[in-house]
Formats: C-alpha cells, structure tokens, sequence
C-alpha cells in the first residue's frame, strides 16, 4: 500500500503543478521598471533595452555603458483570496454562509497558484550594443473547486472529483541575447531609431499533461476511483528567438517606443524526450477498516511506464508593446500599452495598460511608483526606491497583486538589482 500511495501521490502532484500554461515574460529582475508598474518600453535604455526594446539603444539618450551585477525577481500570487480574506477565515469557525463566500471567491476555472522568479548577472551595455544573461523558472499551481467544495461541505454534497479537463505545461529557460540599436534620422528636436534583439534559448527542463483522465469518487462505502495520466518530459533542449523595435524622440523631451517581442521564436526539445504514463484503480471501497487491514496493499492497483520519443519544439506568443514617456527636472512619467498578437496559455490578446512615475525630491534617491491592469495579469500596484552613489546603484521593488488596496492583495512581487551606470 505505501508504494502504490506513494507513486499515486506523485501522479496527483504532477497533474495540479504543471495544470497550466507557460510564463514567458522578462522583466522581474528589473526593479526599476517593476516599481513603475511596467511602463518601461520607452525607458528602457542600456542593458535594460534587451527586455523591453532594442531601439532604445540607439536614442541619444542611450547610456554610454551599464553593468548589472546582479538582478532577481519574484512573484507569488493567486486569483481567489486576499491577505483580507486570510485574516477574516483563519481560525474561526465557518457556518454555511462562510463556506459559501469561499467557494464564491474560487473561479469557474480553478484556484491558481503562480511563482515566477527571474534572475540576470553581469548583463551590460557599451553604447549601441547590450548582453544580457537570463534564467526564468515558472510553475502553475491549478486546483479544481471541486476538492474545495468536498472539502467545505463533505461527500453529500460533493461526491466525485473530476480530473479529466487537466491540462498543463511547465519549464525553465535560459537566454543569451544580444541587442543593437541604430539610429536612422535627426531633426530639429527630434530623432528616429530601430534595432534588433538576437535570443539563444537553452531549455533546461520541460512538461506537458498530454492526457489526464478519471477522478475520485465518495460514497457510503468509502472512496472508489481510477484515472490515467501522460506526461511529456524532456531535460535539455536549445532555440533561437527575435525582437524588433521602433524607437523616437520629439518635442526634445518626449519618448515613443514600439516593440514586437518573440517577432519569431523556438525552442527544439531534444535532450531525452520521454513519455510517463501513470495509472491507478482502487479495487474496492476505501475506507478507514480496510486501511487497517494487513492486506491494504491490494486496495490499489497502479502503474507507470515510461517510453522515448521523438524531439519536438515549442514556441512563445507574441506581444505588441507601445510607449511614451517625458522626463522633467526630478518628474518621469511614462505609459505601456501591451497587446498579445494571439491568444494562448501564456498570452492573453485583452489589452493591458500600465502607468508609472519616477520623482527624485534628492538627486541618489529616486522614488517609484506604478500600476497596471488588464491583460491576464490582473491589477498591481507596485512602488519601489534607488539608491544612487554615482554610478554604483542598487534597486529595490515591490508590488501587490489583485487590487489598488494593498489590504486586498492576492500575491506580492520583489525586486532587486545592483550595477554600474554611466
């Protein structure tokens, strides 16, 4: 019995951490444009360029040289319960109506869980050229309601849990990227850029629920079930992806900048791809008295077989982002418009709006601010500070996720970095 649990178990674990589609998105290891809510497409100059877009690099405003030692970032949200909501539940008692709120918080779709973390050490940029060197690491966690509601209320009023509607993709990814800017035209007062970034994937690791069928059941016996799952694996795989990027300056002191993100992109998985089939069936009624029993052991009948296959390769959606910004004495603002081209797990093709203000009331110690809504991403709030020691700057951000009201908060970003910039 404790073998079959135990292979039972991680089947179970796999199909709630990989029910979800792929994260694909730069830009948590910079807490500057996170603290301005992401509203850094026209702010992005130097190193920073490679994640939002290539042409600032050719701008007159570009920095002769920047460095970044080191830049990590994390997320951590949900789509169903606030800090408020924990502090309101947690420990008490919960009549009927308590257990309805809950459930009402749930979407149709499922509790989720995300974690995102992305990490760049020793990126720079000398004039017109950038490097940078990035991980990203992303899981989903996505729980049906139905245990929720098994849960709240018992088998008499939920009796079965479906896992037959699971699907999911998980992975890891490096990349090497190599950007350049190059300026077209200058007038009176303004001046015109594009520019190109080159990415060199290299997959760490990767998953994908190809089938997922059966659940459990609750009866007056106890719990009967059997299901089915498959899940593709590989270790190791590499791929090549292209931005490009329109840049401008008018008026002297205004920036617009469009970029087209992963314009082309793919990743060929061929380090020991492999297919995992795992399959449980209870063959009687669990219950408490034949748990006891010393033949528990043949409760359950499960298996798993693992066969190679052939390489495949995946791809990464692609975005639309615009804009603008001024910069004043110690006031920069600045606007995103952010447009999936098409719709897939990772990319959502709503638009999402993003707003941020930078004010420095002392020349070291600029201070942040930001929000963004719409999108799949939902609402955040972010703020954020530097701390400026002539060219030696470190960063720090944080953002709240789900609402305006930091109180309501379904999840919490953090950034920081520290680098040179000249």
């Amino acid at each position: 019995m404790r073998n079959s649990t135990f292979k039972i178990t991680i089947a179970v674990l796999s199909v709630i951490l990989l029910s979800s589609g792929p994260i694909f998105a730069w830009g948590q290891s910079h807490p500057r444009a996170m603290a301005m809510g992401g509203a850094y497409t026209a702010l992005g100059t130097g190193l920073e360029a490679t994640a939002y877009n290539p042409a600032n690099l050719g701008l007159s405003n570009n920095r002769s040289f920047s460095l970044d030692i080191v830049g990590v970032g994390l997320s951590l949200k949900n789509n169903s319960f606030s800090l408020a909501d924990y502090n309101t539940y947690n420990g008490q008692f919960l009549d009927n109506g308590d257990k309805k709120a809950i459930l009402d918080k749930i979407p149709n779709e499922g509790l989720q869980l995300d974690f995102i973390t992305e990490a760049n050490v020793l990126s720079f940029s000398v004039n017109r050229v950038a490097m940078s060197f990035r991980t990203l690491g992303a899981s989903k966690l996505s729980l049906d309601k139905d245990p929720f509601e098994l849960f709240l209320y018992g088998n008499a009023v939920k009796s079965e849990v479906d896992l037959s509607e699971t699907e999911g993709e998980a992975y890891g990814i490096g990349d090497a990227a190599l950007s350049y800017g190059h300026p077209l035209k200058k007038w009176d007062g303004g001046e015109l850029a594009v520019g190109a970034t080159a990415h060199f994937f290299y997959g760490a690791a990767y998953q994908k629920i190809i089938n997922a069928e059966g659940g459990v059941n609750t009866t007056d016996d106890g719990f009967t079930g059997d299901g089915t799952m498959t899940i593709r694996q590989c270790i190791g795989g590499q791929g090549y992806g292209m931005d490009i990027g329109m840049a401008m300056i008018f008026e002297n002191s205004w920036v617009f900048s469009a970029s087209y993100q992963n314009l082309y992109s793919k990743i060929n998985w061929n380090g020991q791809p492999e297919e995992t089939v795992f399959t449980f069936e209870f063959t009687e009624p669990i219950n408490f008295d034949n748990i006891a029993d010393d033949d528990s052991d043949s409760l359950v009948e499960s298996s798993d077989t693992t066969y190679d296959t052939e390489a495949f390769s995946t791809t990464v959606s692609p975005v639309l982002k615009l804009g603008l910004s001024r910069a004043y004495n110690k006031l920069t603002w600045a606007i995103d418009w952010e447009q999936g081209v098409r719709s897939s797990a990772s990319q959502s093709v709503n638009p999402r709006i993003s707003a941020g203000l930078e004010y420095k009331p002392v020349g070291f110690l600029p201070l942040r601010l930001g929000s963004s809504f719409g999108g799949d991403r939902g609402t955040i709030l972010a703020t954020g500070f530097g701390i400026y020691m002539g060219p030696y700057q470190i960063d720090f951000a944080i953002a709240n996720n789900g609402s305006f009201n930091p109180g309501a908060t379904k999840g919490i970003d953090f950034g920081f970095a520290m680098g040179l910039r000249f």
